[in-house]
């Protein structure tokens, strides 16, 4: 029913027309004729006079009001809210879930691939994604919960004690910048409380590679060892890859000449080493720490964990799809710094 058809409504019930007359008129049904009538139907008040033209009062009557039945119809579409952004492509949904719960991205991770994809012709933006989520109605294996990482505020710099080897306050200002390939940071990922296993970790700053290896122990002897494997695996090109690692004060890295001396000869890299009690100058590779985390949780037993669970981990991390890439991962852009060192 239009404005138009509800004034024609009133019109045909003042000449006293039949309801069923009056809905073939209009060419709707007798049951939408009722339900108009209950929808516009109102009380009016009628001046009374007498045979002398003196007031006498007034009458009440009901009748139907063209103008009522539309407002009320207005109001009640007013309560209906704005249509879903992603009308019924509800394929879109599935796949989100799919991505988040057996994925075990975030869900603006997984809505960032898609779009980058070109899966699906619907596309929502992120802040609509996180309101369906938040409701509860339209994404029913996704919680809030699934929204991952707390934000960690800054710390600032406490210098307590001089460093063990070359400080961060040294390193050139490119290389914060993020702004070349081949720097990196290190750090020890611990297991269950007493046990020796250690996952030690670099992240390269600008791409946000990560490495992963399994160690027995996280002595610094140890440390040393495992550079040298990475050393090997890169052979030559270490130099290029790897020019510089930052690390934090623990005794673990303690050595630094051993980890700056190749095992070919010479100098392999430079270390910097950051202020004490300041991991947020590691704070590509505490994020990422914090995303090992989301498949090793804190506590697990290392020893328990096979090296192919942790390639796989490894995997995970670097096939993430990153917003700040444009959803691109990090193996991508590894890649095509590795490509262009070969070239």
């Amino acid at each position: 029913m239009t404005l138009t058809k509800r004034r024609q409504l009133e019109t045909l019930l003042k000449a006293g027309l039949h309801k069923k007359q009056i809905a073939e008129q209009l060419g709707v049904c007798l049951a939408t004729i009722y339900n108009e009538l209950k929808r516009g139907t109102c009380e009016q008040r009628k001046r009374l006079y007498d045979v002398y033209g003196d007031f006498k009062g007034y009458k009440t009557f009901s009748t139907y009001s063209a103008d009522m039945a539309e407002y009320k119809y207005r109001l009640n579409q007013s309560s209906h809210g704005a249509p879903l952004k992603i009308g019924n492509d509800f394929a879109i949904v599935r796949e989100i879930e799919r991505r988040v719960v057996d994925g075990k991205i975030s869900p603006c991770a997984a809505l960032g691939e898609i779009k980058r994809q070109g899966q699906f012709r619907t596309t929502i933006s992120k802040t609509t994604l996180y309101r369906y989520i938040r409701s509860g109605y339209i994404f029913t294996r996704i919680t809030m919960q699934d929204v991952s990482l707390k934000k960690h505020h800054r710390q600032h710099a406490t210098v307590k004690r001089p460093p063990r080897g070359t400080s961060i306050e040294q390193r050139p200002a490119e290389i914060a910048g993020r702004i070349s390939f081949g720097h990196w940071e290190m750090d020890c990922v611990l297991g269950r409380k007493y046990s020796k296993d250690t996952l030690l970790t670099f992240t390269e700053r600008l791409t946000r590679y990560e490495i992963i290896f399994k160690m027995p122990d996280h002595k610094a002897a140890t440390i040393v060892r495992y550079v040298n494997k990475l050393e090997k695996r890169f052979g030559k090109n270490f130099r290029k890859v790897f020019k510089s690692i930052t690390v934090d004060n623990g005794s673990e890295f303690s050595d630094f000449a051993a980890l700056e001396k190749s095992i070919y000869g010479g100098k392999r890299t430079s270390v910097f080493y950051c202020h004490p009690y300041t991991s947020c100058e590691r704070g590509s590779n505490e994020r990422l720490n914090r995303e090992i985390r989301r498949l090793i949780p804190k506590g697990t037993d290392l020893s328990t964990i096979s090296d192919e669970k942790i390639r796989g981990v490894e995997d995970w991390v670097n096939h993430y799809p990153r917003e700040i890439f444009g959803y691109a991962t990090s193996a991508e852009k590894f890649e095509e710094q590795l490509r262009a060192i070969a070239a």
